[in-house]
């Protein structure tokens, strides 16, 4: 895709007027459109939809138009997981170190094991999840949840609440595959999942680097990368239910 001089020049307009919060528009017959960002963070974005409705009335959405303030003009995490549902290419606008860059979609797996942190998207019960589907081809379903949803009683329990829906059970042993459920800090809910991986803690969906020790689990904690590590005491001590999915009753 060729981005006019006029176009270009455009956005970049729109990302220094924005800045430091990320600007976002579409490209509608090679021309820019400024949208609103209605993302709560300042380093994301979310464009409004009465902006694309009025976009799509002038003619067919050529591309996604996005900054990153203080960045570079590489694809974030979270931007290539959301490139190949749009299918339209990405333009990344770096602020105020000035460079404009073409993405094309394309499909993108983020790893297990040391994936970024966004909450509702790459967290605890994103990698169960994600565990399931690639190591053992049992899909999942995905549930909304707010941060922090865990702090407050009077929300809805994300795990207690829907694991049997799931196709789990709750047991008192443990066996490669289960879920242990975790209250990390005091809690309204249980808030935390720890896959049991077993003794040699390997994934077959993709290359996992050896680990020393035993009784390992796969996890993602919050606001850290997703990790393997050892079901030691501290986790023990914090484990309140443990769940296994009836295919291996």
């Amino acid at each position: 895709m060729y981005i006019l001089k006029a176009t270009g020049a455009a956005i970049l307009n729109h990302a220094a007027a924005c800045y430091p919060r990320e600007s976002c528009g579409v490209i509608v017959n090679r021309a820019y459109i400024e949208c609103e960002n209605i993302a709560d963070s300042d380093n994301e974005f979310v464009i409004s939809p009465r902006d694309i409705v009025r976009a799509e009335k002038l003619g067919k959405i050529e591309a996604i138009v996005h900054s990153h303030p203080d960045g570079s003009t590489k694809p974030s995490t979270f931007d290539k997981l959301q490139m190949p549902l749009h299918e339209l290419p990405w333009v990344i606008v770096s602020y105020p170190e000035i460079d404009i860059k073409v993405h094309k979609s394309k499909p993108y797996t983020v790893p297990l094991i040391n994936r970024e942190y966004i909450h509702g998207v790459l967290d605890c019960f994103s990698i169960v999840r994600d565990y399931y589907a690639r190591e053992l081809d049992i899909e999942i379903d995905n549930f909304e949840r707010t941060d922090r949803w865990w702090e407050d009683a009077a929300n809805a329990d994300l795990y207690v609440n829907n694991f049997a829906s799931q196709g789990f059970v709750q047991v008192d042993n443990l066996q490669r595959h289960d879920v242990i459920l975790c209250r990390v800090q005091p809690t309204a809910h249980v808030n935390h999942a720890l896959i049991y991986l077993g003794d040699d803690g390997q994934l077959t969906s993709e290359q996992s680097e050896v680990v020393i020790g035993d009784h390992l689990v796969l996890h993602h904690p919050y606001r850290r990368r997703s990790r393997r590590e050892i079901y030691g005491n501290i986790w023990q001590e914090r484990s309140a239910i443990i769940v296994r999915h009836q295919s291996f009753m």
